[in-house]
């Protein structure tokens, strides 16, 4: 159960994955070494639809100059981080595959990537680097621990399984959405001290740090912010099985095809999916409560707590893209298996929110046309009072439905063939509205409140 890539264009990002040493004797008739990455990560990200392009320790020139072609990078296992990067005397007993120019080349590449916004996933090593790269420290050597549970032994070729279960709101959870992972283990080291702005968000029943995200606080548009995720496990080893797995890449692309896609600041056309802005159809409706018939029949009833109507198809005389919007409120989000496969057999693609805990979205073409959007949230979620709102608010107030409706011809003229540049050149109309309406709601809240106090007098 791969994330379908339509919804956001037919752009294949291109994806950097940083290679680490082979040593002399590793292959055959290669007696000055090389570079390599192990296959199961190139195949991961190939099936999240993402060309890969394989970087090395030795690279000449600024990291910003070395990053400038990638849409997202992925920094994989390997050895250890040296330790006098944290401050810390080596453990020469365990240490092992220590790459001092591999450590300072990534940690150079991804405080680059923060600052280029540039998506990151970071797994086993790669979440050490990171730690290390802000600040933290790691234990050298977990054995050496008690209580902890098997995490496995580097280069043995054995697999050691565990559970992690991700820290609600966190977007190890928003990518995921299964609830408790499980987890293909084998590292003898592991997080110590957190790094600087960075967060916990999941560990293993013996309590260790098992994932890390940059944290970017309660940011109004977490898609204008840095999303840099590290996992301790290997996802890449059960990812073709394992759907959980495979969404931290599908995230990863998901992230660098929209960062890709996007207009350059001194270009007017971005590589998004085409699209065009239609006069007002009644038709519209219609097709609205043919589909959402087609979907209701398709899920078990108590999953279901509402379906509606949303965006400008769903508000008589505003033109819009000929693409009917529905939202779908769910009882749970979780397992994501319970409405994906259904609406996958009624043709949509789905596509996973890489931020939000309480939402993903499906499309569905038909005559090889975009014709449905549907977004799948949780009941009573932000994501669902947000849309409702700002579709009352046009029903019931003219004005500001044409202004809108102006906004838009604009926009689509100023954006041809950039459905990512005019849909972030709304976002500020759109916020305004809803934040008028919200509290114009929580003003008359607070009228019936203080009207319904004085009653008892």
């Amino acid at each position: 159960m791969t994330s379908g890539s339509g919804v956001h264009g037919t752009h294949r990002p291109l994806v950097a994955v940083v290679a680490y040493h082979l040593g002399d004797d590793r292959v055959a008739r290669w007696p000055d070494g090389g570079f390599g990455v192990p296959a199961p990560y190139i195949a991961a990200l190939r099936r999240s639809g993402a060309r890969t392009a394989i970087v090395s320790p030795g690279e000449i020139g600024p990291s910003e100059d070395i990053l400038e072609p990638y849409d997202g990078l992925l920094f994989v296992g390997g050895g250890d981080v040296d330790p006098a990067r944290y401050g810390a005397v080596p453990d020469t007993e365990h240490n092992y595959g220590v790459e001092p120019d591999r450590d300072a080349f990534e940690t150079d590449l991804l405080l680059t990537a923060e600052r280029m916004r540039i998506p990151v996933l970071c797994i086993c090593r790669g979440m050490q680097v990171m730690n290390v790269a802000y600040g933290g420290t790691l234990a050298q050597h977990l054995p050496d621990r008690p209580g902890l549970l098997e995490h496995g032994v580097p280069l043995d070729g054995t697999e050691t399984l565990h559970t992690v279960t991700p820290e609600p709101a966190s977007y190890l959870a928003a990518v995921t959405k299964s609830g408790d992972l499980t987890c293909s283990s084998h590292h003898h080291q592991g997080v110590e001290r957190v790094g600087d702005r960075l967060r916990v968000t999941g560990r293993s029943p013996d309590g260790l740090v098992e994932a890390l995200e940059l944290d970017v606080g309660h940011a109004d548009d977490p898609t204008t912010e840095p999303w840099i995720v590290g996992v301790q496990w290997h996802p890449e080893e059960t990812a073709e099985a394992d759907p959980a797995q495979q969404s931290l890449f599908d995230a990863l692309v998901l992230l660098a095809r929209l960062r890709g896609s996007r207009a350059k600041p001194e270009g007017s056309g971005g590589r998004g999916r085409d699209y065009r802005i239609a006069d007002p159809d009644p038709g519209w409706a219609e097709r609205y409560e043919a589909e959402a018939a087609r979907i209701l029949g398709s899920l078990p009833p108590d999953l279901v707590a509402r379906i509606d109507h949303v965006g400008s198809t769903a508000v008589a005389g505003l033109p819009a893209k000929p693409i009917v919007d529905i939202q779908l409120s769910l009882s749970t989000m979780v397992p994501r298996g319970a409405y994906v496969e259904p609406l996958r057999a009624l043709g949509y693609r789905w596509v996973l929110d890489p931020w939000d805990v309480e939402h993903e979205t499906f499309s569905r073409d038909i005559g090889g046309e975009r014709s449905f959007h549907v977004h799948v949230c949780a009941a009573g979620s932000t994501w669902e009072r947000r849309h409702l709102v700002f579709r009352d608010w046009l029903r019931t107030h003219p004005d500001d439905a044409a202004a809108y409706a102006t906004l838009k011809r604009k926009l689509a003229a100023a954006h041809p063939n950039d459905t990512l540049s005019y849909t972030d050149a709304k976002a500020g109309f759109i916020s305004g509205i809803v934040e008028q309406a919200t509290t114009d709601d929580d003003d008359d809240a607070s009228r019936d409140a203080g009207q319904g106090t004085g009653t008892g007098d």
